[in-house]
């Protein structure tokens, strides 16, 4: 049986942005839930007014690597990014406790 994959990934925009930022996630956020692996994907403000915390699970790996090659996340990485980050976002994979 497949593991869900769980990802928590920060994203900073570049100073003053994270209301350009903000709009753009939305708008990759729109494309992604509709993918057939995707279980989850929030997008979640923090006290920082430049970063957005992503929280996304996918059914496995097959489907976070196809949600990786897609064309609208593609698209925001290689254009519609540009000047709008800090830095590259950078996800972190969570592992569940089971209790």
């Amino acid at each position: 049986m497949d593991e869900i994959i769980t990802l928590l990934c920060p994203v900073r925009a570049a100073a003053g942005r994270g209301g350009e930022l903000e709009t753009a996630l939305i708008g990759l956020a729109a494309a992604t839930v509709r993918e057939s692996g995707n279980i989850c994907y929030r997008l979640h403000r923090t006290d920082d007014p430049d970063e957005i915390i992503i929280y996304e699970q996918w059914k496995n790996q097959a489907a976070l690597d196809e949600h990786m090659a897609t064309e609208h996340l593609q698209k925001f990485l290689s254009d519609g990014s540009k000047g709008l980050l800090a830095a590259e976002p950078h996800g972190r994979f969570l592992k569940e406790i089971i209790l």
